[in-house]
C-alpha cells in the first residue's frame, strides 16, 4: 500500500534479514532515515563471513544477531524465526517505536506484517524486486525497491567512503585516528588493498590518513592564510599562482581551500577579486584550529581546577585526556588555554610555566573559567577586528550562548586592556 504518510518524527526500528537479502548497509540506513528517526535495530546473519557488513552495522548501532549455519539449524528459518520474534517483542514492549523497516522480500514475513499493523504499527519493506514476493509488497505500507536507491546513489570515491567508515568505527571504539589504529583495523577486517587500487596495506593506510587527517589540517591553515590575504591585502584569480608560490602552497590545495570557503559562502567574487562575507561560517573558520565546545570546556576547567587544588596534579602534562572524553584536538587546545590563563604560577612564583613545570593554582574557579574562555575570544580577535553586531557569532560559537559567561569574559578582557572598542568595533591589543 503506497498511501501511508510517514513523518520525519516517526521512530523506526530497523531489521536486516542480511543472510537472505545482502545489501549496502550505508545506502539502506540513509534511505531509512528519510522516514524518521532510527531508534534501534537488529541484523541477522553469519557475521564471521560478512565482516565488512558487520562493521558497518556496528557503526550505526545495529545489534548483530549471529545465526549459525548448520545442517541441524537451517540458516533461512533461523533468521525468519528470530526476526519475527524480535519484531513482536519490540511492538509490545517498546512503545516509542511506531514504524518497522524490514530489509527483506520474503513472503514468510507477510503474516508478521499484518500482525504489526494490527498493533497500530506502520511497516516499510526494502528488497530487490526480483526476490520479493507480491504478498509482502501488498501487505506493507510502503515498499522500496533496492534497485532504486542503488540507481540514485551519489558516486563516492571508495577510499573516501572507507575512510568515513573507519572514522566512525574508531570514534565508537574510543580510539584515535592514527596510522597504527588504521592498520590494525584494516587487517582485522581482512581489507584487500588492491580493491582500492593499492599494492600494499601501507600505501592504503597512508592515503586514508592523508585524506582524513593531514590534508584537512593543511587546508585549515591555508584557509586562514587566504582570509588574512583578503582582509589585509588584495587577492584575485590572477594572483593565485604567485600567492601559492610565495607561501609554498600546492596549487591544488589552494584551490580546494578556496572551494570550501566559496561553498560556505565566506568568500565572494567581486570584480575579479575576492571579498569576505563576515557570516557565522567565517568566524567558525577562524576557530577551526582552536576547537571549543562550551559544555566540554566548562567540565574541563572544573576538573582541572580541582586536580590542582587537591594536589592530584602538579603540572599540566599530568592531565589525562581519557578523563575528559573529548577529542585529542580539543584536549590540547584546552590545556593550552589553561596554560595561558594566568591562573597557574610556578612554585617559585614565576609567571612563566611550561607543560611540565610544577605549578599551583592562584585563581578561584570562576576566574579560571573566564580567563580560559577569554583565550578563544583572543584567538578570533587576533585574526580580525569584530563589529559589535558580530559578537553574537562569538557568543554562540565559543560560549554556546551562555550570556552571563560571555559578558564576564568581555568585561575581563576590557579590564586587562586586551579588548578595545572604538566606534562599535572591537580590536585585540596584546598586553
Amino acid at each position: 500500500m503506497e498511501g501511508a504518510v510517514f513523518s520525519t518524527f516517526s521512530n523506526i526500528f530497523l531489521l536486516f534479514d542480511f543472510q537472505n537479502q545482502p545489501v549496502d548497509v550505508q545506502l539502506v540506513y540513509k534511505e531509512a532515515q528519510k522516514y524518521g528517526r532510527i531508534v534501534g535495530g537488529k541484523a541477522y546473519g553469519s557475521w564471521s563471513k560478512n565482516k565488512m557488513a558487520a562493521f558497518a552495522l556496528y557503526n550505526y548501532g545495529i545489534e548483530l544477531v549471529e545465526v549459525p549455519e548448520a545442517e541441524f539449524l537451517p540458516n533461512k528459518k533461523g533468521n525468519d524465526i528470530r526476526l519475527a520474534v524480535d519484531c513482536i517483542e519490540q511492538a509490545l514492549r517498546n512503545n516509542i517505536v511506531d514504524t518497522f523497516f524490514l530489509v527483506t522480500g520474503d513472503a514468510d514475513f507477510t503474516a508478521l506484517v499484518y500482525k504489526l499493523k494490527s498493533y497500530g504499527k506502520r511497516v516499510i519493506a526494502l528488497a530487490r524486486t526480483k526476490s520479493t514476493s507480491y504478498e509482502l509488497v501488498s501487505a506493507v505500507d510502503k515498499f522500496i525497491p533496492y534497485e532504486d536507491i542503488v540507481k540514485n546513489e551519489n558516486l563516492t570515491d571508495p577510499v573516501d567512503r572507507l575512510a568515513e567508515e573507519m572514522e566512525i568505527f574508531l570514534k565508537r571504539s574510543g580510539k584515535e585516528f592514527t596510522r597504527d589504529n588504521l592498520s590494525r583495523f584494516l587487517i582485522s577486517f581482512n581489507i584487500n588493498p588492491s580493491k582500492y587500487g593499492f599494492q600494499t596495506m601501507h600505501e592504503l593506510v597512508d592515503e586514508v590518513y592523508e585524506r582524513k587527517v593531514q590534508k584537512p589540517e593543511r587546508l585549515k591553515n591555508i584557509k586562514l592564510m587566504i582570509l588574512r590575504a583578503v582582509l589585509y591585502e588584495s587577492l584575485s584569480e590572477k594572483t593565485l599562482p604567485q600567492f601559492a608560490e610565495d607561501n609554498k602552497i600546492p596549487i591544488g590545495d589552494l584551490k580546494a581551500a578556496i572551494d570550501i570557503l566559496v561553498n560556505d559562502k565566506i568568500l565572494l567574487f567581486s570584480e575579479g577579486g575576492y571579498e569576505i562575507n563576515r557570516n557565522k561560517a567565517f568566524f567558525a573558520t577562524l576557530l577551526e584550529k582552536y576547537p571549543v565546545v562550551a559544555e566540554h570546556l566548562l567540565e574541563f576547567v572544573e576538573k582541572t581546577y580541582k586536580a590542582f587544588v587537591n594536589g592530584r596534579v602538579k603540572a599540566l602534562n599530568q592531565l589525562a585526556q581519557n578523563e575528559f572524553k573529548i577529542s585529542s584536538n580539543e584536549f590540547k587546545t584546552y590545556v593550552e588555554a589553561v596554560k595561558r590563563s594566568g591562573c597557574l604560577k610556578g612554585l617559585d612564583e614565576s609567571d612563566y610555566i611550561s607543560y611540565s613545570t610544577p605549578a599551583k593554582m592562584v585563581c578561584d574557579l570562576e576566574m579560571l573559567r573566564v580567563s580560559t574562555f577569554a583565550y578563544f575570544v583572543k584567538r578570533i580577535l587576533s585574526q580580525t577586528f569584530v563589529f559589535k553586531e558580530e559578537m553574537t557569532y562569538i557568543k554562540e560559537l565559543v560560549f554556546s550562548n551562555n550570556e552571563a559567561l560571555f559578558e564576564k569574559t568581555l568585561d575581563f578582557l576590557q579590564q586587562t586592556g586586551e579588548l578595545i572598542e572604538i566606534g562599535g568595533v572591537y580590536f585585540y591589543s596584546p598586553v
